[in-house]
């Protein structure tokens, strides 16, 4: 089968790769329908192996060489020994997060914790692939409202909406949302789901702005021509936001956060950052603000499909690009020029 194929920094290859072969307990094989590029691969990619296993996962035996690929869904072609709930032409969003569901964390529903986890399209087989082979407790079913595309992007609303439970926010809470790239227009959408009366977005590409405006966005604001900080407490009479979900990765993004939350008011780092950086935290403890982070999923997308199949979310407007797996390699060696004007691509099989 071709696949898109990670042998270490700098080195994405479009190429033959092994078809998975008989499937183990509790495995199902999926032909991939979408898949979605996303900027951790890119980072894994330039920056790796940093999540990719380049000696034998304890769990699953892989290494490098490896598919990419967590955002995806597909049919199921074949179940293994010992499946249950999920039968063969079933449509499916798969959750990345191949964990016990035995451990302290797991029985949590904090699977991103599981000491045991392999995530798929890091430390197993992804979907930058025709084909792959996941675990079934992996797999979501999705009704036929909900399209193979919106079922790919399960996976980072499910990292929005964890972050959204994180916080613990009230309803009727006037939140900011600190960047419009596909992680930030999520949390946008899913903290109207949930009850948010105002989400105001920062953003300092112009292209991500009017996108941000289009998924209702309260209000938008360029960090770099405007501070935001004065305009959003003057905008509703108050005293900052009640929560900030940091959404950029960036140094001056966080420091913007704690600027415009209010005294006692939430931040939630939702972003990964490149690198260690300063921070002043006497402003954070004079203030007592809250820090929450958020790493992923536990149990969201049960809620996130139903969400989608009556339309509380919206997945399929987030792509701005679709790619066949041939052109994708390119796109992900070159990411930096996809994120200038694109707020989503993705390969549809």
């Amino acid at each position: 089968m071709k696949a898109l194929v990670y042998h270490g920094r700098n080195d994405l290859r479009y190429e033959d790769f092994a078809e998975p072969g008989r499937l183990a307990e509790g495995e199902v094989r999926i032909r991939v329908r979408a898949s979605g590029l996303c900027h951790t691969d890119f980072n894994e990619i330039r920056n790796g192996p940093l999540y990719v296993s380049a000696t034998p996962h304890a769990r699953t035996g892989r290494s490098i060489p490896l598919v990419l690929g967590h955002e995806f869904s597909g049919d199921v072609l074949e179940t293994g020994p010992g499946v249950t709930g999920i039968r063969s032409g079933d449509r499916v969003a798969v959750n990345a997060i191949d964990a016990c569901r035995n451990c302290f964390f797991c029985r949590r529903s904090l699977y991103a914790l599981c000491p045991s986890a392999a995530y798929i399209g890091f430390g197993r087989d992804g979907g930058y692939a025709e084909m792959a082979v996941v675990p079934a407790q992996c797999c979501y079913p999705l009704p036929a409202q909900v399209s193979y595309r919106a079922g790919s992007l399960v996976e980072p609303l499910s990292v929005a909406l964890h972050a959204v439970h994180n916080t613990g926010l009230e309803i009727g809470s006037r939140v900011a949302v600190i960047g419009a790239g596909t992680l930030g227009l999520c949390t946008l959408q899913c903290l109207f789901a949930t009850g948010s009366r105002e989400v105001h977005v920062l953003e300092t590409s112009a292209t991500k702005r009017r996108r941000a405006a289009d998924f209702g966005a309260t209000s938008v604001w360029d960090p770099v021509q405007q501070d935001p900080a004065d305009g959003l407490r003057s905008a509703g009479g108050e005293i900052g936001v009640d929560a900030v979900f940091e959404c950029a990765g960036a140094a001056p993004a966080l420091d913007m956060a704690f600027r415009i939350a209010r005294p006692a008011a939430v931040v939630c780092i939702v972003a990964i950052y490149p690198g260690p950086f300063e921070f002043n935290w006497n402003g954070v403890l004079a203030a007592e603000q809250r820090v929450v982070t958020s790493l992923a999923y536990g149990d969201e997308y049960p809620a996130v499909i139903a969400m989608l199949a009556d339309g509380r979310l919206k997945a399929d407007a987030l792509v701005t690009e679709v790619l066949p797996l041939s052109a994708a390699c390119k796109r992900l060696l070159n990411f930096e020029e996809l994120g200038r004007e694109s707020v989503k691509a993705q390969i549809e099989l």
